[in-house]
């Protein structure tokens, strides 16, 4: 006579294909997702390319990578990531306009950081290597009695406090937006942050551990490590009526780096000092991205003690 299968035989069984069709399914969607990060892989290896063969015949970066098309990128798709269902123009948000002469080879002039549930991120390496980073988290909130939320790439926030996982914290007056936090090719935290284009604003920086940290504005980017200082940036006009922007960074502790985004100028500005860059702008603002390489004219570059 033929016994049946058990209720706990049977619940046995089903817990087993279950399992079996999750792991199935699991490694599906793994499979499709590193396919589609292989594609932005490929697709910043070809704009890497293109912006390195505009840096030989024009002896500077393209304000925006819009500019490579279509003599330097044939294919207009090659600046879609197939991760991004919103926007055509994928890369263009996470775009830094650094200077042509950078002498820094792991610096980052790109990111892509929307793969894997936003857990791995993309990047764009002035060595004109690419690289997947994972990426770091970034706690955002209005005030100290505001409740924390997680914050995002590619966003801007209404000023406030942001902590970063190193323990670095900004205070910022007013909007603030954030590239991406994220570990680099030198196996440390990279935190890039920005104040938009149009905003008149101070921050305040206290870096803390040996990762890298850059602020960028529309006239220069500054760098630390270690470091304790305040940058105000005004978009205004000066004397003259010219459209400008001026970027003051004073130091409390350590060393920054300023390199002003035009001629490529740099300066060490250390403790007890302040440097002022005033460069020419763009007269209209563009605000939900990283602020535009500026117009090439000679800026301005003061530095005094406080």
């Amino acid at each position: 006579m033929k016994r049946g299968f058990s209720l706990l035989e049977l619940l046995i069984l089903t817990f087993i294909g279950i399992s079996i069709l999750i792991l199935i399914v699991g490694i599906i969607s793994n499979s499709r997702e590193f396919a589609k990060t292989m594609g932005c892989v490929n697709n910043m290896k070809n704009i890497v390319q293109a912006i390195e063969n505009y840096q030989v015949d024009w002896k500077e970066t393209p304000v925006t990578l819009t500019s490579l098309l279509p003599i330097y990128i044939e294919n207009p798709k090659i600046l879609h990531c197939p991760k991004d269902k919103e926007s055509l123009e994928s890369y263009s948000k996470f775009y830094i306009g650094r200077f042509f002469a950078e002498e820094d080879a792991n610096k980052v002039f790109l990111i892509c950081p929307r793969h894997f549930g936003g857990k791995r991120v993309v990047c764009g390496y002035l060595s004109y290597a690419v690289d997947v980073g994972k990426v770091k988290q970034i706690k955002y909130k209005k005030s100290d009695w505001s409740y924390e939320i997680n914050a995002k790439p590619g966003e801007i926030y209404e000023g406030g406090i942001l902590k970063f996982e190193d323990g670095t914290v900004v205070n910022s007056s007013n909007e603030i937006g954030i590239v991406c936090s994220f570990i680099g090719t030198e196996e440390k935290i990279y935190n890039i942050i920005f104040i938009p284009e149009g905003v008149n604003s101070t921050v305040s920086v206290e870096h803390q551990g040996n990762s890298r940290f850059e602020i960028i504005t529309p006239a220069v980017i500054a760098g630390v490590e270690g470091t304790k200082f305040n940058i105000t940036n005004q978009w205004t006009k000066n004397d003259d009526g010219i459209p400008v922007d001026i970027t003051t960074i004073s130091v409390e502790e350590g060393i920054v780096t300023v390199k002003e985004r035009n001629q490529g100028r740099y300066e060490k500005v250390n403790e007890g000092e302040e440097i002022i860059v005033e460069s020419r702008r763009y007269e209209n603002p563009v605000k939900n991205k990283i602020p535009r390489k500026p117009p090439k004219i000679k800026p301005n570059i003061m530095k005094k003690k406080k």
